[in-house]
């Protein structure tokens, strides 16, 4: 397999390790086996930004088209939640949809509500006042759970499903990496892991873990896959800085059991360019959480640029930004 320049992985585990303990981490390249674009050849992938899977049905949540769309495991259209428009069943901004109580709910980010719709695509009620946009959400204890990029508040949040109608604001903006991105706010990930949270950062090369009681209790900072990447975000913000951005490492990220799957950026140096085409698979313990394998997604083109994904049973389906297609391939079983 071809190495990329720019790919040095290493073994990371919690705690502090000797130098001794690193090994390197297996790296695996896997072809795209089946492509996408269209349903019953009238409705077409818009863009997805979160794809989730749930007793047999696919659903793809487009922010440009203002709806989410459900599929079964032929890629053949069963539903639409919602569209663009006046009613209640308008998306403005629908950032992620997960099933919860054999219902589908939507967090629309433009409304800042949650709209739920029962699975034969019919509207069901609205709830919440004002909950922040997030890039995903879970719910566990009556609570609704994401994270929200603003510093005026803590990086992560709890909603009360309760009646209530409050918010709790848990972690931190301190930062590990400083390079770049020092003065934005941290943004979030979150996973729900047996009794504890599981924070991926968005904008730096962090896993946090916590517990329900919003207390911090480990910490992964992985810096070196990025050393590239960093040093073309610094030259990036020093040449152009009045358009000087927010510099995203995760892209996605899905767990499923004890497997948690990130797609990251990574930076090719002898095109000069960034990517989004490789999962780094960790496993999850009680005690510690470990980089074991890297995924390289090909689909033989050098443009691609991957925006979300899932793991469909023994699948990896990821939405490719640049042909708006959906991509499938085989997942690799682990040794």
């Amino acid at each position: 397999m071809k190495k990329l320049s720019y790919l040095f992985l290493l073994l990371f585990v919690f705690g502090c390790q000797n130098k001794d303990s690193e090994t390197p981490v297996p790296e695996i390249s896997i072809e795209v086996q089946k492509k996408v674009s269209e349903f019953n050849d009238s409705t077409f992938v818009g863009i997805t930004e979160d794809i989730q899977y749930s007793k047999g049905s696919i659903f793809l949540t487009e922010i440009e088209n203002g709806r989410v769309l459900e599929l079964n495991e032929a890629y053949e259209l069963k539903q639409i939640f919602g569209r663009k428009g006046d009613g209640p069943t308008e998306l403005q901004d629908p950032r992620a949809s997960q099933v919860h109580n054999n219902q589908l709910l939507i967090l629309d980010g433009g409304h800042q509500k949650i709209k739920v719709f029962n699975l034969d695509g019919t509207i069901s009620h609205q709830f919440g006042r004002d909950i922040p946009s997030s890039d995903g959400f879970f719910i566990k204890n009556n609570k609704l759970y994401g994270s929200k990029y603003d510093k005026s508040t803590p990086p992560l949040f709890s909603y009360s499903l309760t009646g209530e109608d409050s918010i709790h604001y848990f972690g931190s903006h301190n930062r590990r990496l400083t390079e770049i991105n020092h003065d934005r706010p941290r943004v979030f990930r979150l996973f729900p892991y047996k009794n504890e949270i599981i924070a991926v950062s968005e904008n730096e090369p962090v896993i946090e873990r916590f517990d329900f009681a919003g207390n911090k209790t480990e910490e992964i900072y992985y810096p070196e896959y990025f050393e590239e990447f960093i040093e073309h975000s610094i030259k990036r913000e020093k040449s152009s800085p009045q358009m000087r951005g927010t510099a995203g490492f995760v892209i996605d990220a899905s767990l499923h059991g004890s497997e948690l799957y990130i797609l990251l950026v990574g930076f090719d140096s002898t095109k000069n360019k960034v990517t989004s085409r490789q999962i780094f698979n960790f496993t999850i313990s009680d005690s510690k959480i470990e980089l074991s394998r890297i995924i390289e997604l090909n689909n033989g083109k050098d443009d691609t640029w991957y925006m979300s994904f899932t793991i469909v049973r023994n699948k990896i389906l990821a939405f490719d930004g640049v042909t708006y297609e959906l991509h499938e391939f085989d997942l690799p079983k682990k040794d």
